[in-house]
């Protein structure tokens, strides 16, 4: 699936490197809306800042298109947390 970032995802000084990184590793992700489907993506950028990103995925165009992002505020930290089961 390739990533469109639009020019409204850079309105809070993330860069496209940064949106990139968080998406390829992302740690948790959940449904906003639908349709089309609006996902928040939290994830690590590669220099370890916790982010939050709005994308829409266009499943007709194989495309994740990226609408915000922005550092991750302290609402959306319980999705960081990962558990493991032993």
């Amino acid at each position: 699936m390739r990533i469109v970032i639009l020019d409204s995802a850079y309105k809070h000084g993330i860069s496209g490197q940064s949106i990139c990184s968080c998406l390829l590793n992302f740690r948790n992700d959940m449904v906003l809306d639908y349709p089309p489907p609006k996902c928040l993506f939290v994830g690590f950028d590669n220099r370890g800042k916790a982010l939050e990103i709005i994308a829409i995925e266009d499943v007709e165009r194989d495309r994740l298109v990226v609408v915000h992002a922005m550092k991750l505020r302290k609402q959306f930290y319980y999705l960081l947390e990962t558990y493991y089961e032993l």
